[in-house]
């Protein structure tokens, strides 16, 4: 179906099927050649697993009406094979349909298809079931590793080949793994580059554009690329092209100047002071400079989309030291969260207007939003009362995720204690973040960010037989750094109470990964929406009707932590007390417009006392007492 379609394309575009397509690289005269005639290219960042299949056309028409005649995108393994042998390609997944698209809007594609991506994304891409294989080492030339990616290569490049540039297709260039030069300290495996390399030319040939991205530092330009390949560079405002781009020639003489990632925004963590915020003039001026030394660029990112589910990433620098990245990926980008248009669109489309006609056509308004009426919660589901439902073991600690096959979501630890009363209670290794009860009674909480091992006190007497609960959330995978390989999740180490080591004791373990929210008719008790003793988890859910299927935002101030689901699909994470983030992007597709739709929340930490949530129109993506710097 796509290479007809691409058939079909090629002559409304007036190529002949016999015509000869080309691109490659003119060493000499430092410029791609397409078709034989120098060509440079105008790019943004687009992820097709970060925004819904529905808006695809939207979002890629808004780029195109910028001037921009190219789209990057990276794959996503890990959104494509989640289970191990079980692939998707279709729905939001449907790569080639995004390629496709692409094409169909005259633009042009690089391909950053890993396996390693980075991207702020969970486990930069990598499937979780990797890190149970024994002996793995990531991003090396370790066999568990390489052997997976084989596998993987040989179901989706086969999918890409149809859709190269010299094919009839809309990619130009091909990434070969991502940012290599910074994995380290300074791994520098060149067997396992060249694996990746080889990989690609067995599927899609040797006569294509491979390239390779790194920042200007000494040690990552050399071991961050393989000869033959261009190499390429990533940097933000803050620094000087020119200088960017003659560190570059140090190293490769030849080829035209590329910033892969011209950083025109930045992500948000849990906690951050300040959503991003890029200034559009400097932005500008860069772009500018650029251009004007014929530098081809990419935006990363033009629009930024979502984590939806749990799909953010986390970043972990020396095993202990970890934060986790927000749900929103709106990167204080070009188009926003909802892919409307923000001052630094126009402040780029006014630079590339001055190098390139743009079309003729308006640039569409903003989308309509929609808000609601304070919406009422009508029932409440504890998660320590429903327990039946849920996937459990007995067994010894350390227990993770991984062993249930779980990739996200949460994992429950339970103990029945019938000794001396609990005074205090310890956790060792904890990934990510630990709530604590003894019975009804909330002890705190353990977070990594601060500290993965930390003691609890008792406050009040625990006689007779206690119950223990510890829900343990997994609050992103690292997604960069060395230390990916060690990132499972749950209690990776051990308990101890009252200063012994518990963690062999008679262990409940459930796995929990509440991916859409609860099933309804599963659930042996709802109850009314009074609690007793202090609050516990709990899904608060209700029905509501709307005709509309415009985007908004749904407010969860006044509630604490927790995961918001609306019909089945996971809108990911809130922490409106924790910021900068407050508001979650709701696509208008996700809503029913014709039946009652269905919205619940995981509240883990408190509920807000009217029991009501509210859909507003406008995103609030920096809590009010954040610091607002620009």
């Amino acid at each position: 179906m796509a290479v007809n379609l691409l058939i079909m394309m090629c002559c409304a575009l007036g190529i002949s099927a016999g015509s000869k397509r080309s691109f490659t690289v003119d060493w000499d005269h430092d410029t791609f050649l397409k078709d034989g005639k120098p060509f440079r290219y105008i790019s943004g960042s687009l992820h097709y697993f970060r925004v819904p299949r529905q808006y695809w056309k939207d979002r890629m028409y808004k780029m195109k009406l910028a001037g921009l005649d190219t789209i990057q995108t990276y794959i996503a393994w890990n959104f494509h094979e989640n289970i191990r042998g079980e692939y998707r390609f279709d729905g939001d997944a449907d790569v080639e349909a995004f390629l496709t698209l692409a094409q169909a809007m005259d633009m042009n594609v690089i391909l950053r298809p890993g396996p390693y991506i980075c991207a702020e994304w969970s486990f930069g891409g990598l499937p979780y079931w990797l890190i149970k294989a024994p002996g793995i080492k990531f991003r090396q030339y370790s066999l568990p590793y390489v052997e997976a990616i084989a596998s993987w290569f040989e179901v989706v490049l086969p999918k890409m080949k149809p859709l190269l540039y010299k094919n009839g297709g809309p990619i130009l260039t091909v990434q070969v793994e991502n940012e290599y030069g910074a994995f380290g300290p300074h791994v520098c495996d060149k067997d396992y580059l060249g694996f990746i390399l080889q990989q690609y030319e067995k599927y899609l040939g040797k006569d294509v554009v491979y390239t390779t991205v790194d920042n200007t530092n000494v040690v990552r330009l050399e071991c961050g690329n393989l000869p033959g390949l261009l190499k390429t560079l990533d940097f933000g405002p803050d620094k000087i092209p020119h200088f960017q781009f003659e560190m570059r020639r140090k190293y490769q003489a030849g080829g035209p100047s590329v910033n892969t990632e011209f950083w025109a925004g930045w992500f948000d963590k849990w906690g951050d002071a300040r959503h991003a915020n890029v200034s559009a003039a400097l932005v500008q001026k860069r772009l500018y400079e650029m251009l004007y030394l014929n530098a081809s660029v990419n935006f990363y990112m033009f629009e930024g989309g979502t984590n939806f589910g749990y799909m953010n990433g986390a970043m972990s620098k020396d095993g202990y030291a970890y934060n986790a990245r927000v749900t929103s990926y709106d990167y204080n980008a070009a188009l926003s969260e909802a892919g409307d248009t923000t001052d630094k669109y126009w402040a780029i489309r006014k630079v590339v207007e001055s190098y390139k006609t743009l079309p003729p056509d308006p640039v569409p308004p903003h989308s309509p939003k929609w808000e609601s009426t304070p919406i009422h919660f009508s029932g409440i589901i504890s998660l320590f009362d429903n327990l039946n439902v849920y996937k459990s073991v007995n067994t010894h600690l350390p227990f993770t995720m991984e062993y249930f096959d779980q990739p996200d979501g949460f994992i429950l630890y339970t103990l029945e204690w019938t000794e001396s009363p609990i005074s205090n209670i310890s956790l060792f290794d904890v990934h990510d973040r630990a709530i604590v009860y003894l019975n009804t009674t909330r002890l705190g909480v353990i977070d990594r960010r601060f500290a993965a091992n930390g003691s609890l006190v008792a406050n009040t007497s625990t006689e007779g037989t206690t119950q223990v609960f510890i829900l343990v959330e997994n609050m992103g995978r690292v997604n960069h750094g060395s230390f990916m390989g060690t990132d499972f999740k749950g209690i990776t180490r051990s308990v101890l109470i009252n200063g012994n080591d518990v963690s062999k004791r008679n262990w409940t373990v459930y796995s929990m990964p509440l991916e859409k929210g609860p099933d309804l008719g599963r659930h042996s008790e709802i109850v009314s929406l009074e609690t007793d003793g202090d609050f516990r988890p709990s899904m608060f859910c209700v029905k509501f009707s709307t005709p509309n299927q415009k985007d908004t935002f749904l407010d969860p101030r006044g509630w604490g932590k927790g995961v918001a689901y609306l019909n089945g699909v996971n809108l990911g994470r809130y922490w409106p007390t924790e910021g900068p983030q407050v508001t979650l992007y709701t696509p208008g597709v996700y809503f029913n417009p014709t039946a009652p739709n269905t919205l619940c929340i995981l509240e883990l930490e408190a509920q807000k006392p009217d029991l009501t949530i509210s859909f507003i129109k406008t995103p609030i993506l920096q809590k009010p007492d954040s610091v607002d710097v620009f």
